[in-house]
C-alpha cells in the first residue's frame, strides 16, 4: 500500500463482543457483519494458533504431552478439554500459552482490516485481556438463565447439567456486565436484538450499507412488529396505541386486504422500516383507486433517505396495483411526519378533531392526499 494511503486510512472501530454461553453472541455478530463489520471469532483463531507449526502448538504439546495429539499430529481438542476443564490450574496454564498468541494474531487482523468496524467475539474476552489491549468498546450479551439452557438444549443438544457446568467455569454475568460499555439484551426476539445492534451502530456514526427495499412477507412479521412497537413506545408518532406480539403481527399480515402493498427496508439483515398501502374503503368499488398509506422507521436510522427509498418502491407498486391516489392521516403533534409527507408531494386537506384517544388524551389528525397519476 502506498505510504500516503496508509497514512490516511482510518483505523476500524473495534468492538469486543462477549457474554455467557447461549446468550446470543453469534446472532449479534451476524448482524454486525451484515452492516459491514469484519467479524473475528477468537475460538477459530485459537484453533489456528494451535495448529501444527503455529505459534502456540509446541508450547501446548510440551505442557500437556503428546498424548493430546491425534494420529495426524493435530491437537485433539476433546482430549485436551478432558485434561483442563476439570482442573482450574491446568486451564490457567493452557490459557497462559494460547491467549498471547491469539491476541497477537487478532491484532494483526485488526491492523490490516479495511472495514469500518471489527468485532472480536470471544467468550473469554475479558479474562484474556483482549478488551484492554485491542478494543474500543466492550459489548456483553445477556438473557435469562432459563433462556440460555433452553437455547443450548434446542440448538446444540447440550443437557442442562452440562450447561450449568460450563457456566460455572465462565465469568459470572454480573461481572461481565460491570465491565461492559454496552449491554445487548437478547431476551427478546431476534428482530429486537437486531434493532439494538442497528441503534448502537448508528450511535457511533459508522457507515451503513445501501438499504435493501423489497416486498414484505410473513417471514418479516418479527421485524415489522419490532419497528412498529418501537414507534409506539416513542409516543407522539402514531395512534396505534398498543404494541403487538409476533403472532398478532402475522395474523394482521394474513388478514391484509387484497390489493394491499407492503414493503420493508433493511440495513444489512435487519428490518429497520416498512411502508404499507391498503384500500381506503373495502365496502364499495367506487374508491378502488384510493389507497391509505403509512410509513414506520426506527428512530436511530431516520434522516438517511430510507423513507424516500421506501416511497419510491411503494408508490410504483401502488400504481401497478391500480391506485391513483393516496390518503394519509398524521398526528397533528407529529411535525416531523408532516414535513416528510409534504416533501413527498402530499397536499394538506384538513383537520380531524379529536380523531383518536391515545395515552389518556384526545389527538387531532391532519389529512393529506397525493395523486399518483
Amino acid at each position: 500500500m502506498p505510504e500516503t494511503m496508509a497514512a490516511t486510512r482510518q483505523a476500524p472501530f473495534v468492538i469486543g463482543l462477549t457474554g455467557g454461553i447461549g446468550t446470543g453472541k453469534s446472532a449479534v455478530l451476524a448482524d454486525l457483519v451484515s452492516l459491514g463489520a469484519e467479524g473475528i471469532d477468537a475460538d477459530q483463531v485459537a484453533r489456528q494458533v494451535t495448529a501444527p507449526g503455529a505459534p502456540a502448538y509446541a508450547g501446548v504439546v510440551a505442557e500437556f504431552s503428546p498424548e493430546i495429539l491425534a494420529a495426524d499430529g493435530q491437537i485433539d481438542r476433546g482430549r485436551l478439554a478432558q485434561r483442563v476443564f476439570t482442573d482450574g490450574a491446568a486451564l490457567a496454564r493452557l490459557e497462559a500459552i494460547v491467549h498471547p498468541a491469539v491476541a497477537a494474531a487478532i491484532a494483526g487482523r485488526v491492523a490490516a482490516s479495511r472495514a469500518p468496524a471489527v468485532v472480536i467475539e470471544a467468550i473469554k474476552l475479558l479474562e484474556a485481556g483482549l478488551s484492554r489491549t485491542l478494543c474500543d468498546e466492550i459489548w456483553v450479551t445477556r438473557c435469562t438463565l432459563r433462556q440460555q439452557i433452553a437455547r443450548l438444549r434446542a440448538n446444540r443438544g447440550i443437557a442442562e447439567d452440562e450447561v450449568r457446568r460450563r457456566l460455572a467455569s465462565q465469568m459470572p454475568a454480573r461481572r461481565m456486565i460491570a465491565q461492559a460499555d454496552r449491554v445487548i439484551d437478547t431476551a427478546g426476539t431476534r428482530a429486537e436484538t437486531g434493532a439494538q445492534v442497528v441503534a448502537a451502530w448508528a450511535a457511533h456514526g459508522l457507515p451503513f450499507p445501501p438499504p435493501v427495499i423489497r416486498p414484505g412477507t410473513l417471514a418479516d412479521a418479527d421485524g415489522i412488529r419490532t419497528v412498529l412497537n418501537a414507534v409506539v413506545r416513542e409516543g407522539g408518532r402514531t395512534i396505534a396505541g398498543r404494541t403487538y406480539t409476533v403472532a398478532q403481527e402475522r395474523a394482521f399480515l394474513r388478514a391484509m386486504p387484497k390489493r394491499s402493498v407492503l414493503n420493508v427496508a433493511l440495513l444489512g439483515q435487519v428490518v429497520v422500516g416498512f411502508q404499507e398501502v391498503m384500500p381506503y374503503a373495502t365496502y364499495t368499488h367506487t374508491m378502488d383507486h384510493v389507497g391509505s398509506a403509512g410509513t414506520f422507521i426506527l428512530a436511530a436510522v431516520r434522516g438517511r433517505g430510507l423513507g424516500r427509498a421506501l416511497s419510491a418502491a411503494t408508490w410504483a407498486a401502488a400504481r401497478a396495483t391500480g391506485y391513483h391516489k393516496l390518503v394519509i392521516t398524521v398526528r397533528a403533534d407529529n411535525a416531523e411526519a408532516q414535513a416528510f409527507y409534504i416533501r413527498l408531494g402530499f397536499q394538506y386537506c384538513g383537520r380531524l378533531s379529536k380523531q383518536a384517544f391515545v395515552d389518556g388524551q384526545y389527538v387531532d389528525e391532519l389529512l393529506y392526499e397525493l395523486f399518483l397519476s
